[in-house]
């Protein structure tokens, strides 16, 4: 049998050619059974069919036309292939239609890969990864501006504010040294752009924390390490103040010391916890509980805040349950004249401190509780301070009434004294009135008057009989009295 003859068979069993073959056995004496279980031996994973049988009564040869599903296995895709240890058959391909090439079954290219070459090819495409610049515009979150300014400009942070953001955004940006240096960049203005730009004259390989750094120098805070820890352990909590709040002054100054490079940033949990044991008010209830805690000193920032913020929660609570409060706000004098921060607080004496507790309803529902003798002296004279005190209230009132009924008095004897000053000038003087027509022939130097004498003619600097300056005065005093003496005429005001 040919190939070509092979081919017309498969097709009339509408099978693929590239999937049969037909096994050319010598003699007639395999059963149907026995070739399936001989072809199964050989080919194991692979299941094959037996399409048709037919036998050439003259050569005695049995002819048996194979098909695969998956394609012909390794093992029949020679020119013959052993049924058995005597059993040798040949094997026949069907034929390839014209036009078209032979298909010759190749190996899968994942089987020519190996594993050295899958490694290989996961290394280079890490590298080109990381090599690659990311997407610098997406989800970036430009700083706000800052310009270094004293006073701070209306809607912009201060420096502690904005370098403290700046810090946060360096280190989580996964973007290029010069992407970082443009972002900083761009966001400042004014004093704070030239320092950057002074720092780039003088330095051609500096990094964006070194941008930080000279703004740190220029518009931050002088003290020196030293100097600030020196600060940090002695802030103490004030009265009446949170332990959150305490905490939060605390950590300004703490992050200061480490931009100052004052502590190790492992070390930061450990002194804090520490000045926060010491500073802290004797009778505090949460530094109390902190203190009864085991293992206090190992607290990190998170389970130290956690604590505390349950503890006043707890505290509030309770003290709601009894018509109290936990902490009672200090009240300073002129707290606007005092410094936003004063760090160097002491447990200290009321003198220095002046503040006092706000005293609220709830110390006096807890002192009728506890039968105090002195509970009923203490009201009486409670009561006579504020009789007292309105009764200096009015006392104030009339006074101030009084005051400024003296000071219309005053101001009308002080007008009435000039008019009567003037007419005294005038009485002693004692021209004459001149008609219109002596007034038209008078000289010129006639018009002249002396206010030294009174006479006419000429000035006070060219007076001749000028009298000294002191019994001039005298003389006006003398005259000033004798109008006084006189009872005044009239509606005048005044004693008559």
């Amino acid at each position: 049998m040919d190939p070509d003859t092979v081919a017309e068979w498969c097709g009339e069993h509408s099978s693929q050619s590239e999937c049969c073959i037909v096994m050319d056995i010598p003699a007639d004496t395999w059963a149907e059974d026995q070739i399936r279980q001989a072809v199964a031996t050989l080919a194991p994973d692979h299941r094959g069919l037996i399409l048709d049988i037919e036998k050439n009564p003259d050569t005695s040869h049995m002819y048996v036309l194979l098909e695969w599903r998956k394609g012909v296995p390794p093992c029949f895709q020679g020119t013959s292939v052993k049924l058995a240890e005597e059993v040798e058959v040949q094997l026949i391909k069907p034929s390839t239609p014209r036009g078209e090439s032979a298909s010759v079954s190749a190996p899968s290219p994942l089987a020519m890969i190996g594993p050295e070459f899958i490694v290989a090819i996961g290394d280079l495409l890490a590298k080109c990864q990381k090599t690659s610049p990311p997407h610098t515009n997406f989800g970036y979150r430009r700083l706000r501006n800052f310009t270094g300014n004293v006073p701070t400009p209306a809607g912009e942070e201060t420096f502690e504010e904005w370098v403290e953001q700046a810090m946060q955004a360096l280190d989580e940006w996964d973007v290029p040294e010069a992407q970082k240096k443009q972002r900083i960049t761009e966001s400042l203005k004014g004093p704070a752009s030239e320092a950057v730009r002074n720092l780039k004259r003088s330095r051609k390989d500096c990094t964006a924390l070194d941008y930080l750094n000279v703004l740190e120098e220029v518009f931050g805070r002088t003290e020196k390490a030293a100097e600030l820890v020196y600060q940090y352990e002695h802030t103490y909590q004030r009265r009446g103040e949170r332990m959150t709040e305490y905490m939060r002054r605390l950590d300004k100054i703490l992050h200061q010391i480490l931009l100052k490079k004052g502590a190790e940033p492992a070390e930061v949990d450990k002194i804090r916890i520490k000045q926060i044991l010491r500073g802290s008010q004797p009778l505090d209830p949460v530094m109390m509980q902190l203190r009864s805690r085991a293992g206090n000193q190992e607290l990190k920032y998170l389970e130290l805040i956690r604590v505390v913020r349950e503890e006043e929660a707890l505290l509030e609570e309770k003290s709601f349950r009894r018509g109290e409060r936990a902490y009672a706000r200090p009240v300073r004098h002129n707290d606007s004249l005092q410094p936003e921060s004063d760090s160097l607080d002491t447990y200290g004496s009321d003198e220095d401190e002046q503040e006092h507790l706000v005293v609220f309803k709830s110390t006096e529902k807890a002192a009728k509780e506890s039968n105090l003798p002195e509970w009923g002296e203490l009201s009486k004279t409670v009561k006579k301070v504020q009789e007292a005190q309105v009764e200096l209230q009015q006392a104030h009132a009339e006074l101030c009434w009084v005051l400024m009924k003296v000071t219309e008095m005053q101001a009308e004897m002080q007008k009435f004294l000039t008019g009567m000053q003037t007419t005294g000038v005038a009485v002693a003087s004692g021209p004459n009135p001149l008609t219109k027509s002596q007034q038209a022939t008078t000289s010129p130097l006639s018009k002249k008057r002396c206010f030294g004498c009174g006479e006419m003619g000429h000035f006070r600097a060219q007076c001749k009989g000028r009298k000294p300056e002191k019994d001039r005065v005298k003389g006006l005093l003398e005259a000033l009295e004798g109008l006084l003496s006189t009872s005044p005429a009239g509606n005048a005001r005044g004693h008559q």
